[in-house]
C-alpha cells in the first residue's frame, strides 16, 4: 500500500515514541512536584513546614510518600494534631532545612517549602532554626570530635566555639527567623503561624553518666543547654515580632532531655533505641503535638 506524500511508518513512529516520552516526563515531573509538596493553585488548608524535628525524623512508621532524604514521620506531631482536630495536613518539613530552604529548593527534586501555602492556607505549624549557621551540627558532632580531641579538658566544645555560637543565633538566625516568618505570613496571610520550639536536648546540668551517653563533657553539657535555651529565646522573640504562636516547649520538656532515661522525649548519642539520634522521639512528637493543640484553643 502507498504511503501518502508527506508522511511515513518510521517518521509516524517517532512522532509516537517522542509523545510517549514526553509523557512519561510529564508524569516524572509531576511525581517529583507531589514529592517536594507543591500544590494546589491557592495552598492547602493545613500545611507543616520546618526541620526534622517537624519532620519526626527519627520516629517510625515513616511516611512513603515523603521527598527522599526528608525523613518524615507518619506520627509526627503535625500529623497529631491534624488527627485530633479530623483534618489533614500537607507536610512539607524536611530534615536538614534551614530557613533558606523555606524558599528554595533544598533538594533537586523538591520545591521550596513555601509553595505549599497560598490564600486558602489556615494553619502552619513549623519548627526551624537550629540548622541554621550549622548549629545543631556543631552542638553535636564537633563538639564530640572536640571531646574526641581533648579528652582531659572540661570543656573542649567551649573551648571551641567560645560565644560564637550564641552570637551567631542572637545576630544571624534571630532575623532570619523573622524574615522567614514575615514570608510566611505574606504567602498566606489569612493563616495562623504557629512556630514550635525545640524540646531540651541537653540537661541543664550536666553527670559522668550522661556525658557518656552524650559523648560530651558535663560542662559542655551545661554549655549547650544555654546555647539551645538562646536558640529558642530567639524564637519566641521571632514570633512576638511577626504576630506568630510561639509553642514554648522549654518548661515542659525540663526533665525529659536526651540524659532522662526512660522518660526521654529527646534520643541521646549512644543508647539511642530509634535514630537519627538527638532528635525527638515518639513522647517528644506527642508532646509537641499536645502544646501545639493547647495554643491552638
Amino acid at each position: 500500500m502507498p504511503v501518502p506524500y508527506g508522511r511515513s511508518p518510521r517518521r509516524g513512529l517517532g512522532i509516537r515514541t517522542l509523545l510517549t516520552g514526553a509523557a512519561i516526563v510529564v508524569a516524572l515531573l509531576a511525581g517529583l512536584v507531589q514529592a517536594g509538596g507543591a500544590q494546589a493553585a491557592d495552598g492547602y488548608p493545613y500545611v507543616n513546614l520546618g526541620d526534622s524535628y517537624s519532620a519526626g525524623a527519627s520516629v517510625f512508621p515513616q511516611a512513603t510518600s515523603a521527598a527522599t532524604f526528608c525523613s518524615n514521620s507518619e506520627v509526627n506531631y503535625s500529623s497529631l494534631v491534624a488527627k485530633r482536630r479530623g483534618t489533614q495536613v500537607v507536610d512539607v518539613s524536611c530534615a536538614g532545612a534551614t530557613t533558606e530552604d523555606l524558599t528554595k529548593s533544598q533538594y533537586r527534586w523538591q520545591g521550596p517549602q513555601i509553595s505549599a501555602i497560598g490564600p486558602a492556607t489556615r494553619l502552619v505549624t513549623l519548627t526551624i532554626g537550629a540548622n541554621n549557621n550549622g548549629l545543631f551540627s556543631d552542638s553535636t558532632s564537633a563538639c564530640q570530635q572536640a571531646w574526641l580531641s581533648a579528652p582531659l579538658s572540661a570543656t573542649p566544645c567551649r573551648d571551641k566555639f567560645g560565644t560564637s555560637l550564641v552570637d551567631e543565633v542572637n545576630s544571624s538566625t534571630y532575623p532570619d527567623l523573622v524574615d522567614a516568618l514575615r514570608l510566611v505570613g505574606r504567602a498566606a496571610p489569612r493563616a495562623r503561624v504557629v512556630l514550635v520550639g525545640y524540646p531540651q536536648i541537653f540537661p541543664a546540668a550536666g553527670s559522668v553518666l550522661c556525658s557518656a551517653s552524650l559523648l560530651t563533657t558535663p560542662g559542655d553539657t551545661e554549655y549547650l543547654h544555654r546555647v539551645f535555651t538562646t536558640l529558642n529565646d530567639a524564637m519566641r522573640r521571632a514570633a512576638a515580632a511577626t504576630h506568630a504562636t510561639f509553642v514554648d516547649m522549654t518548661k515542659v520538656s525540663a526533665g525529659h532531655d536526651a540524659c532522662a532515661g526512660d522518660r526521654r522525649w529527646v534520643e541521646p548519642t549512644l543508647g539511642a533505641v530509634s535514630f537519627p539520634a538527638m532528635h525527638a522521639n515518639a513522647r517528644g512528637q506527642q508532646a509537641m503535638a499536645d502544646q501545639v493543640v493547647a495554643a491552638l484553643r
